[in-house]
């Protein structure tokens, strides 16, 4: 089946995207099912695009009404036979239109206004249940004061006037975000390939050039591999308060990131490591990929156990290739590190979720985070480049490193680039590297919940953790404020505050009898005493209680990850030094 899309903007302030699918069916055919996905690749969460449907209409070439029944949440059958057509002359063609109210500015919705069009193709364009799309097409319409079209989509337009585009199939089409308006754009070449660059959003004054980095970027992970996997590429920035995240597609990603963090040092080497992750998804996730995740189910989860390779191996290169380019020292690697760690040590979660069980679960829990998220589970990006870290310096003691693993990988893919990776795949390449007893341990950590000896094992690496201890009294709550009013927002596994009984969503109210409002509790460090106990007045369900709490002390925190040998941590992680 070949369908021809047309995306129609006339009022960008109503948010509403108007579309249009013209296509025939074969002429046996009764009915055909449209879908429109549930989920992104990359974002695994039900997220139920249909929802912001509206306006649905089929009707034949001649202008007659087609019946059209939603027969499931995302589904939408146009039946002939259940159509009281009056003309019978080339009816089997059809056109199907409907509106998106597109108001969400994230990397996995569409968003727009009068500024712009950020184009999330899952939440607009339907496919057709149990039909191959064969070279879709997609013509877009929008104000003619929008002077710039981004998108990793074949250009196939024979006039100038007309944004017309193709793909070779409905994934490929969907794959493709587009960013329309009057952003700044640029871009440049590596091994002969365009690579476009979109900047929409504001940014403040800064001296980093994001341009050659990018460019670094690309060049360092184009000779890592040997060659492109695409014929051209497309970095498409969001630069607004607040935002983060990225999402990658096979030839382009949509990044979002605050303009005010690329004013300073840190901020900026996080931008920078946004942009690697998502570039190397290009090889790991787009090719690499574990076997569910394509071809692709739109309207049902895809569970994997696997995601510890595609964002846990991302999560670990992000930040080793920056170093690796130089585009950041082994001081500020190592401090990245340190960040990653302390945030894995802060979570009481991993003593009870494997990277196996968080992976699998995560339509269920990394994507719904709430008050009990730190005390249940991980996060697979996080434990899972901490794993892969961990094992990069285990296979340096045997004169190895990631990059070999990485290779047998991507060998696999180009001899089988149809077929997905199951763990055992994956376990055997860790054996073929590092041998049985490196993969004993590896499997270890990600299929149980075994502490793992990060200290020991960077000691082999060259590298000394430095510990900072406090004194500082502590409840083990996070707090949100509502005017002045404190509210718990979560708990801290075996923390002061989960001893004593205290609950999420409890309103503090007073301690030791002394009202406690917002300006007070934030300078609880300076009045509280450790080890002393304290009566607290809390609001729980309308009901005012007075609960006894014994005051901690802050847990110790990974100050540095000091290299003690340098030449021996940057031979492990660089070994091409």
């Amino acid at each position: 089946m070949q369908l021809c899309f047309k995306l129609i903007i006339e009022n960008p302030s109503t948010h509403q995207v108007r579309v249009q699918i013209e296509g025939k069916k074969e002429s046996h055919e009764k009915y055909l099912d449209f879908f429109l996905p549930r989920w992104s690749p990359g974002s695994y969460l039900m997220r139920e695009y249909s929802r912001h449907l509206s306006l649905l209409v089929a009707q034949t070439k001649n202008g007659e009404r087609l019946s059209l029944e939603q027969t499931e949440t995302s589904v939408f059958r146009i039946d002939w036979d259940k159509s009281e057509l009056k003309n019978t002359i080339d009816v089997d063609s059809f056109t199907l239109s409907y509106s998106v109210y597109c108001h969400e500015l994230t990397v996995r919705t569409s968003h727009v206004d009068d500024s712009h069009a950020f184009l999330h193709l899952p939440t607009l364009l339907m496919g057709v249940l149990d039909h191959q799309m064969n070279y879709p097409t997609i013509e877009l319409i929008f104000p003619p004061s929008w002077s710039r079209l981004t998108s990793g989509l074949k250009d196939i337009s024979t006039k100038r006037e007309i944004f017309l585009y193709g793909a070779s199939n409905y994934d490929e089409l969907i794959d493709s975000p587009i960013e329309i308006g009057c952003h700044e754009t640029d871009g440049f070449q590596v091994m002969g390939v365009d690579h476009h660059l979109a900047f929409y959003g504001m940014q403040l004054p800064h001296n980093e050039n994001i341009k050659a980095d990018t460019k670094k970027i690309v060049e360092h992970l184009a000779g890592f591999f040997g060659a492109l996997p695409y014929e051209r590429y497309s970095f498409i920035n969001h630069f607004s308060p607040g935002l983060y995240g990225g999402l990658e597609h096979a030839n382009s990603t949509a990044l979002h990131y605050c303009p005010t963090q690329l004013t300073n040092r840190k901020g900026y080497i996080n931008y920078l490591a946004l942009v690697c992750h998502e570039y190397f998804h290009t090889w790991n996730v787009k090719r690499i990929r574990p076997l569910e995740l394509g071809p692709f189910n739109y309207l049902k989860e895809a569970n994997t156990k696997l995601l510890w390779l595609a964002e846990g191996l991302t999560s670990l290169m992000d930040e080793l290739f920056i170093y690796r380019m130089g585009l950041i020292s082994l001081e500020e690697y190592l401090d990245m590190q340190k960040e990653n760690l302390n945030r894995y040590y802060s979570i009481p979660g991993k003593k009870f979720h494997s990277l196996d069980d968080s992976s699998y679960n995560a339509w269920i829990k990394l994507y719904r985070p709430d008050e009990n998220s730190n005390n249940s589970s991980i996060s697979y990006y996080l434990k899972g480049g901490i794993v892969f870290f961990a094992l990069n310096i285990m296979l340096a003691e045997k004169k190895k490193s990631i990059n070999d693993l990485l290779n047998l990988l991507w060998r696999d893919y180009q001899e089988n680039p149809q077929r997905g990776l199951t763990s055992s795949q994956v376990y055997k390449m860790v054996e073929e590297v590092g041998g049985s007893d490196i993969l004993s341990k590896f499997e270890l950590m990600t299929s149980t919940t075994q502490d793992i000896d990060l200290e020991t094992l960077c000691k082999k690496a060259g590298l000394k953790f430095e510990w900072e201890k406090f004194e500082t009294p502590w409840l083990g709550i996070d707090v949100d404020f509502t005017a002045d009013r404190v509210i718990i927002k979560s708990i801290v596994l075996d923390g002061p505050a989960y001893k004593a009984g205290l609950n999420a969503g409890d309103e503090i109210i007073a301690i030791n009898g002394m009202r406690l409002l917002k300006d007070r509790f934030n300078d609880y460090t300076k009045f509280l005493r450790v080890n002393e106990t304290y009566q607290l007045t809390v609001a729980r369900l309308s009901m005012i209680l007075n609960i006894s709490i014994n005051v901690g002390i802050v847990p110790a925190k990974l100050k540095a990850i000091v290299a003690i040998d340098k030449k021996l941590a940057e031979s492990v992680f660089h070994p091409s030094l």
